[in-house]
């Protein structure tokens, strides 16, 4: 019998890695759930999954490996629905924002022989740009050349650990591992406070007594600092920021107390500590983009596990035989 792989949600990230998985030497068989039936009638026909399941309980019976791709606020349904279905040894890889209300909850709903590892993949430098990215396709070099953070709860056996690291391995993604408390602390910042930038600056701009004027005049880059994550709804950003809400409200008045300072700066008549001031964002700017596209980490602090470039190498973990290679003619 080959390895059971079930997805559960099948956003790009999900999708990403079942489409990945499709270039492995292993038999597994690829299940794929998502409460949207057009997206994953969708996601089946690009060859991210073999087959898909109504409702995930059944599929769950036979899993190895659990991957899921949910908002944070559904990995706690979810985990009580299947927690005690789940086969022993079972791995779960919880890719949902926010890892420390997943963990505790992971914790609180799995028996003590099924395995939670929080996993956030990380875009490669290809796609970190792309100009119109389509979230709802998915691609097997999404995380190419990316990282992938890796929360590792207390008690986590090794086979569990070594699952998370041989996934980044077939994203061809540098994993590393971060405190949860840590990891929502930086999604706090880098998703949570563009989303409600984005959302301040709209609503001030449409409130404003010039706002024909404005509509008329705005272009690409009042487009773009106004544009939402496509692939998350308001109601899915508001329920995730209030989950990460003590993080992301310190995060909003460290952003406040640099809105002041700059406003001195504007409100002072020293016009070279203003353009010290821009030049210093660009310039840090540029730097960590030129570090990020061209994934050169080197010096960084965090702790990364190399690679494995074995093809069929979740096997083992499973006892699971290599799937022997097509011949050719």
């Amino acid at each position: 019998m080959g390895l059971e792989i079930l997805f559960i949600g099948l956003n790009q990230i999900g999708a990403s890695i079942g489409v990945a998985l499709a270039d492995q030497q292993l038999e597994m068989r690829r299940v794929g759930y998502d409460a949207d039936g057009q997206q994953a009638r969708r996601v089946r026909q690009a060859g991210a999954v073999d087959h898909l399941v109504s409702h995930p309980r059944k599929a769950s019976e036979v899993a190895d490996v659990v991957v899921l791709s949910t908002p944070t606020v559904d990995v706690r349904d979810y985990l009580e629905m299947l927690g005690a279905k789940l086969k022993p040894n079972a791995v779960v890889l919880d890719t949902s924002p926010l890892k420390v209300p997943s963990a505790a909850w992971a914790e609180e709903l799995l028996p003590e022989d099924r395995h939670y590892i929080g996993v956030t993949p990380i875009v490669g430098p290809a796609a970190l740009l792309t100009e119109v990215p389509d979230h709802q396709v998915p691609c097997a070099d999404l995380f190419h050349g990316g990282l992938m953070a890796i929360v590792i709860p207390p008690k986590t056996p090794e086979l569990a650990v070594t699952v998370a690291l041989r996934f980044a391995a077939i994203l061809g993604a540098t994993p590393f591992f971060i405190d949860p408390v840590e990891h929502d602390a930086v999604i706090a910042t880098v998703e949570g406070l563009p989303s409600l930038i984005c959302a301040a600056l709209m609503n001030m701009a449409a409130e404003a007594k010039n706002w024909r004027e404005l509509q008329h005049m705005a272009g690409s880059l009042f487009a773009n600092a106004t544009q939402f994550h496509p692939s998350q709804t308001p109601k899915i950003q508001g329920v995730t920021l209030f989950l990460n809400q003590e993080i992301v409200l310190t995060k909003i008045d460290g952003l406040l107390e640099e809105l002041q300072r700059l406003r001195a700066l504007i409100a002072g008549e020293d016009s070279k500590a203003l353009i010290d001031y821009l030049t210093k964002a660009t310039t840090t700017r540029d730097a960590w983009l030129t570090i990020r596209q061209h994934g050169d980490w080197a010096g960084q602090e965090f702790q990364r596990v190399k690679t494995v470039e074995k093809p069929g190498f979740l096997s083992s973990l499973f006892g699971i035989k290599p799937r022997r290679p097509k011949e050719r003619k």
